[in-house]
């Protein structure tokens, strides 16, 4: 399998406009089992109330037929059920938790993708991805700051950002590198998917929810296409001196170093 991830980064790297047509077929039975040792064995079970500990008796047997599931078009996802952890300014932050099995495959899927992504995500992006961490984004932020003549400091952190995601606009980002129509309808599955809260069925029509397996990879996808690729290819060029973004999934920093005339402001997308 790993060999097998090792060929499509291959791919994805040499060819950025490369589109992969046929990579379902890897979310295979051994890809589902590693990706379910991976879960945190402590962590809360979803709607589905199936713990980890549980699962675990019969693991190969309930990832056999979660595989045949996935292969004859039978598995459906399901809801996920909200909770909430208090925020350091007082407020909740809603979590949507998935059930045991849609993390399996949103786990396996994920450790799929990133063997396309990571070859496209900019070295600005530090958030939620392999190998990387906040202590090396503060790392960086603190290496710009120290070594560059910095003016400006400009930091951004985008409200629910989760919540807000444009889910037409995200898939038609995925679909610049994927067009697996399996993958895509996965992804459809899990973006869609209703949430449990208070005995109620709650739809809404953006965002990936946050608590999902699958949503900070979206997220870096989402935010890769507006925010950083815009920064490098059109703020960049416009400034008369450097310019430095690190981001960490929502939360940014872009930093200008004063040119010749002095910093110039920059107007962020809409």
């Amino acid at each position: 399998m790993l060999t097998k991830h090792t060929r499509i980064a291959e791919l994805a790297k040499q060819d950025k406009g490369l589109k992969f047509t046929s990579i379902a077929h890897l979310l295979t039975q051994i890809a589902l089992y590693e990706a379910f040792v991976c879960l945190r064995k402590d962590a809360s079970a979803g709607v589905d109330g199936v713990t980890y500990a549980e699962y675990e008796v019969d693991a190969w047997e309930n990832i056999r037929k979660l595989h045949d599931r996935l292969q004859n078009g039978q598995y459906r996802a399901q809801p996920l059920r909200r909770v909430y952890i208090p925020k350091e300014d007082g407020r909740q932050r809603p979590i949507s938790i998935p059930s045991l099995e849609d993390k399996i495959v949103q786990m396996a899927t994920v450790d799929l993708l990133n063997a396309i992504y990571e070859q496209d995500f900019l070295e600005c992006s530090f958030g939620f991805r392999p190998g990387r961490s906040a202590q090396e984004a503060l790392d960086e932020i603190g290496r710009v700051i120290c070594r560059r003549p910095i003016s400006m400091v400009l930091e951004a952190d985008i409200s629910s950002y989760f919540d807000t995601i444009v889910r037409d606009l995200l898939v038609e980002m995925i679909e610049k590198r994927v067009t697996d129509g399996s993958i895509l309808r996965l992804i459809g599955k899990w973006i869609h998917i209703g949430v449990i809260e208070d005995g109620r069925l709650l739809i809404s029509e953006t965002g990936t929810g946050q608590g999902q397996v699958i949503s900070p990879l979206l997220a870096n996808i989402y935010l890769h296409h507006v925010l950083d690729e815009w920064f490098e290819k059109e703020v960049k060029p416009r400034l008369k001196g450097e310019a430095y973004e690190i981001r960490y999934a929502d939360d940014c920093a872009p930093r200008a170093q004063r040119g010749p005339k002095g910093p110039r402001s920059v107007q962020l997308p809409n």
